[in-house]
């Protein structure tokens, strides 16, 4: 009997009816469904979790489970589901295709950021699509320094603050700031109504791409309200304080997404 996950995350009109037919359908054909996941779950392993919600519904999954290695897809319940592969309208076509194996599974690249202070690791959090450094109502004043193999490159930011954003979150949270779309495995840095200070970048570089085996340190200038907030995947922040600095990386794990065959 194989073991999948069914997780409902979202309120809108329709998703009793759509949560009746999937489990209908699958426990027709003899599949144990868990509805909620918790480490004894999750470390026993599931054959993939079927998520109805929208992008930040598998967001949120993706970044519970990334250690487990479990395999995602969402039913869109959201606006543009950049992230959900089966619509509500071809929902049984799209629940034949995993039944039938008729899919392929891509692991993403996530990326990690640590927030340090007098030399200790107060906060490490993963996401998948992007780590945004900002969030205040007026302009912070950041320094950046950038590392890739040898290659070392210095610059101070002053504006809205900063997005590392992965390939996959390239076509969702950070095409909105005006980034590039990443069509290969590489990491964009996006200057959110920003002023470039550095003898490297100019003044108006509102973006650049990097390998996603550069390193950022990142430390927040200025005083009083203006230290900025550490936010990823919008839906975890940190508050950062004098002293702070900010390293963010490639992480470690990654998040598999079930792409159906067309």
């Amino acid at each position: 009997m194989k073991r999948i996950g069914i997780l409902v995350k979202t309120t809108k009109p329709g998703f009793k009816d759509t949560l009746k037919k999937v489990e209908h359908y699958f426990l027709k054909r003899n599949y144990k469904i868990i509805t909620k996941l918790n480490k004894t779950v999750l470390k026993r392993g599931l054959a993939w979790i079927l998520i109805l919600g929208g992008d930040g519904s598998v967001l949120h999954v993706a970044n519970q489970v990334a250690e487990y290695n479990i395999p995602l897809i969402g039913v869109n319940f959201g606006y543009k589901g950049y992230l959900c592969q089966i619509n509500r309208d071809e929902l049984l076509k799209g629940l034949g295709a995993l039944n039938s194996k008729n899919y392929s599974i891509k692991s993403h690249t996530r990326i990690r950021v640590r927030v340090v202070r007098q030399g200790r690791i107060i906060k490490e959090v993963d996401a998948l699509n992007e780590i945004v450094v900002g969030g205040i109502n007026r302009a912070v004043w950041l320094k950046l320094k950038i590392s890739h193999g040898t290659n070392r490159k210095m610059a101070t930011i002053i504006g809205d603050g900063i997005i590392f954003s992965t390939q996959i979150g390239s076509t969702a949270y950070n095409i909105y700031a005006g980034g590039p779309v990443l069509l290969t495995d590489v990491f964009s840095v996006v200057a959110s109504n920003a002023l470039f200070d550095s003898d490297y970048f100019l003044p108006n570089t509102k973006s650049f791409v990097i390998p996603t085996s550069a390193r950022f340190e990142i430390k927040p200038l200025r005083g009083g309200q203006r230290f900025p907030y550490v936010v990823a995947d919008g839906q975890r922040d940190y508050h950062l304080q004098k002293g702070d600095k900010i390293i963010i990386t490639r992480s470690q794990l990654v998040t598999k997404l079930i792409e159906l065959k067309k």
